[in-house]
């Protein structure tokens, strides 16, 4: 039987994590404050649907850098490229939250966009057997 392949987690891997811990206390502000001891339902399902944004990209990141993840120059550009949007996205909502929520949106398409191009690039690159991976998930 074939030992499982492991591999180092590296330090920009770590920083992309905390940069989620960081967009998950952000989150929680939003719920943080109450009105007569409530939260409101639409303040509620704005939450819930940041968090399921984010915990998404974030599994989906994840996967992508457990499976192709390697120290090359277009996954760390990738990964900067992807912190940099979430810590937007991070600081787009705050206690007083609008109702506009485009720019979040535009934000998390922008992020969907860079995943989608990490595996794009993976279906191009790589053999049959990972091809297959790569293209359920575009």
């Amino acid at each position: 039987m074939d030992q499982p392949q492991t591999k180092r987690v590296s330090l920009i891997e770590l920083f992309y994590d905390l940069v989620f811990v960081y967009m998950i206390s952000r989150a929680t502000s939003l719920i943080h404050y109450l009105h007569h001891g409530l939260i409101s339902p639409n303040t509620f399902i704005i939450f819930a649907l940041v968090i399921i944004v984010f915990i998404n990209s974030w599994m989906i990141q994840m996967v992508f850098t457990n499976r192709y993840g390697e120290s090359s120059w277009t996954n760390v550009t990738f990964t900067f490229v992807d912190m940099a949007i979430v810590l937007y996205m991070s600081n787009v909502f705050l206690a007083t939250f609008n109702q506009d929520l485009r720019t979040f949106f535009f934000a998390a398409g922008l992020l969907s966009l860079t995943l989608c191009l990490q595996y794009l690039i993976v279906y191009f690159r790589s053999t049959s057997f990972d091809r297959q991976i790569s293209q359920a998930f575009l």
